[in-house]
C-alpha cells in the first residue's frame, strides 16, 4: 500500500478520535487527551495516510520527548483494523525512529501488552528488547512488557574526570530513561515488577 507520513496538526483531532475508537478495545485516549498530544504536550505524532486516497487516515504514533534526556517514548502507536498486516505500523515506526535519532535521542522505550503477540513481533523485529515485565497496566488487569532500544550513537565519555567536570552519577542521572511528562496522561499507572519476572525470554 502507498503510504504518506505527515506531522499531525491540531485539525487532526477528529481522526485522531476515529482512529483510537476503532484500533482499540479498551485503554483508549479521550479527546481531551488526544487534545493535549497534539497541542501541548512535548513530543510529535505523524498520522499515516493512503496516498492514493487522500484524507484517508491509517494510523498514527505518538513519540514523546523529556527535556535533558537523550530517551524518547513510543507512547501510542494505532493502525486501523482494515490497514494492519499492510505495513503501516512499520512505517511509523522507523518514521518517529528517525525523527527521535534526529533529535539526539539514544534509546527508546515502550510498553505493549503482554498478549498483543502482534505488536510484540512488530518490536522486536524494530530490534527491541524486553526490558521490564509491569503487572496490571492496563485497565482490564493485562500486564505489560517494557521495551527499549538504542536508536543512536551513544556520546564517547572519559573514563576519568577531569577536574571540574560533572560526576560520573550526575551523567548517568541525565542519560537514564525516565517516565512521561506529568503533564502527559498515561494510559494507566503501573507497579512494576522486577526486570525478569515473569521469565524473560528473549
Amino acid at each position: 500500500m502507498p503510504l504518506a507520513l505527515r506531522l499531525a496538526t491540531p485539525s487532526d483531532l477528529d481522526a485522531l478520535e476515529g482512529l483510537e475508537s476503532r484500533g482499540f478495545s479498551g485503554d483508549r485516549f479521550t479527546r481531551r487527551q488526544l487534545r493535549h498530544l497534539l497541542q501541548r504536550a512535548h513530543g510529535l505524532t505523524l498520522i499515516a495516510e493512503d496516498s492514493t486516497d487522500t484524507g484517508v487516515p491509517l494510523g498514527y504514533g505518538t513519540l514523546l520527548f523529556r527535556r535533558n534526556s537523550r530517551a524518547a517514548r513510543l507512547y501510542s502507536l494505532c493502525v486501523a483494523p482494515e490497514a494492519r498486516g499492510q505495513g503501516v505500523g512499520k512505517a511509523l515506526l522507523v518514521a518517529l525512529e528517525r525523527d527521535g535519532r534526529e533529535r539526539g535521542c539514544e534509546r527508546m522505550t515502550l510498553e505493549v501488552r503482554a498478549d498483543n503477540r502482534v505488536a510484540l513481533g512488530l518490536y522486536r523485529r524494530a530490534g527491541f528488547r524486553l526490558s521490564c515485565w509491569l503487572d496490571d497496566y492496563y485497565e482490564d488487569g493485562c500486564a505489560a512488557w517494557r521495551m527499549v532500544k538504542a536508536v543512536g550513537i551513544p556520546r564517547e565519555r572519559p573514563a576519568v574526570a577531569p577536574p571540574g567536570s560533572p560526576s560520573v552519577a550526575a551523567l548517568a542521572a541525565s542519560s537514564a530513561p525516565s517516565s512521561t511528562p506529568p503533564s502527559v496522561p498515561s494510559r494507566k499507572d503501573a507497579v512494576a515488577t522486577p526486570c525478569g519476572s515473569p521469565s524473560m525470554v528473549d
